[in-house]
């Protein structure tokens, strides 16, 4: 019989009827292969960024995450554990984001265990065959599950281009934990690497990807809502993410963690090797608007790109006055204390942001619950601030006197 790793399913949501397609999309990737025995433990990891209702599209929609339990609860497994750590370093931030995405709800009603992973004991994973990190601290739900599935959303994001079957997996790190590998891993190259060992400590068998409602523009968080009414499901999360791509209009080249798991193994991006047993890219393309990130668009080698995305790249941070409210969401979980409170607390009066500390993480853009915070990449004005910008005018000021004393003899 053929084998299901290599297959890609897309299905349609038609009239609304999520289950049908999450149903459909995993029996044509002969999903219930993975499901060997009667009693298994099965983790869902879902989405969960923030405390965001769902028709905002920032969280794994709750009729998925349903109709994914209905799906497990067919083969009588022992316990469901639906799980994530949102973003932020508050206690509680999870079970606020669990409830207002609707999934606490959901699971409450299915009678499923739903928690933050910052909630449960502890253990230390470590990666194969690391690129960057070596281990990784998160839930011993990971260790314990017989099965996880993944659940990501279709976003675009203002860092990593993409956010889908790979970079949901780094939800699995702890709260505050989030910050530390920002913190550590500043550079595109860096962090990208950082997420593709991060999915390979835990590398879920099975993902059943969100495209009901999407993001694109300024995503993960506050993008524009796009209703594609699909799900994919399949094994290979790199052939999924490429194929979301392919969707979406979005060169997967140009989707810096995706080279780093084709690096490591963990699927392919090339689609002709890919099967699609339901529907095909070409029947459900959909352009998204695609977020200018601090991704150098050209190939040249690792420490270049870096050091561009670092320094030419990188984006500036101001905030709306008609929409901060000054909670401190932002400063609180900045990872290098790049944004400090207001000096006063009146209304008009916005945090102070500290260029030379920002790694452009846009973790304060992520955790804002009011879309306060704005990102715009000055190239020009980067460029003045580097040793680029003043070498070239030095460069073109010589090359000018050269030409005047040419010209007057």
């Amino acid at each position: 019989m053929e084998s299901p790793v290599n297959a890609v399913a897309i299905e349609k949501v038609v009239a609304g009827d999520v289950r049908a397609a999450v149903f459909a999309a995993l029996e044509a990737v002969q999903a219930d292969r993975l499901m060997v025995r009667k009693g298994m433990i099965v983790l869902l990891k879902p989405n969960v960024l923030m405390a965001k209702p769902p028709d905002q599209a920032a969280t794994t929609h709750p009729a998925v995450v349903r109709a994914v339990i209905h799906w497990v609860k067919q083969f009588e497994p022992s316990k469901i554990f639906v799980a994530d750590s949102s973003n932020g370093i508050s206690p509680g931030n999870t079970r606020r984001a669990l409830k207002a995405s609707g999934i606490q709800a959901v699971c409450d009603e299915e009678r499923v265990v739903a928690t933050g992973f910052e909630e449960t004991p502890r253990r230390v994973y470590k990666v194969p065959g690391p690129l960057i990190l070596k281990e990784v601290l998160s839930s011993s739900l990971l260790g314990e599950a017989d099965l996880v599935i993944n659940l990501p959303k279709i976003k675009t994001h203002g860092q990593c281009t993409l956010t889908c079957a790979i970079k949901n997996m780094f939800g699995t790190v702890i709260i505050g934990n989030k910050s530390k590998i920002h913190a550590r891993f500043p550079t595109q190259g860096q962090f990208s690497s950082a997420l593709a060992d991060i999915y390979s400590a835990f590398r879920p068998q099975l993902t059943v990807v969100d495209g009901t409602l999407c993001q694109e523009g300024k995503g993960p968080a506050s993008g524009d809502v796009v209703k594609l009414d699909l799900i994919l499901a399949g094994r290979d999360p790199v052939a999924l993410d490429t194929t979301v791509c392919a969707i979406i209009g979005l060169d997967p080249e140009k989707v810096a963690h995706l080279r780093m798991a084709r690096e490591k193994g963990l699927g392919t991006m090339d689609l002709s090797r890919v099967r699609f047993p339901a529907r095909q890219v070409g029947e459900v393309r959909r352009p998204f608007k695609i977020p200018r990130t601090a991704m150098v668009p050209f190939r040249v080698p690792q420490s270049v790109t870096d050091y561009l995305s670092g320094e030419i790249f990188r984006a500036t941070v101001s905030f709306r006055k008609d929409k901060c409210v000054r909670c401190g969401t932002c400063w609180q979980n900045c990872p290098t204390q790049a944004i400090t409170p207001p000096l006063q607390s009146q209304e008009g009066h916005t945090p102070a942001w500290i260029k030379s500390k920002c790694i452009a993480c846009y973790c304060c853009a992520e955790t804002c619950p009011h879309d306060a915070v704005n990102f715009r990449i000055n190239i020009p004005g980067n460029l003045f601030t580097t040793w680029i910008g003043p070498s070239a005018v030095l460069l073109l000021g010589l090359l000018a006197w050269l030409i005047a004393r040419l010209v007057m003899g």
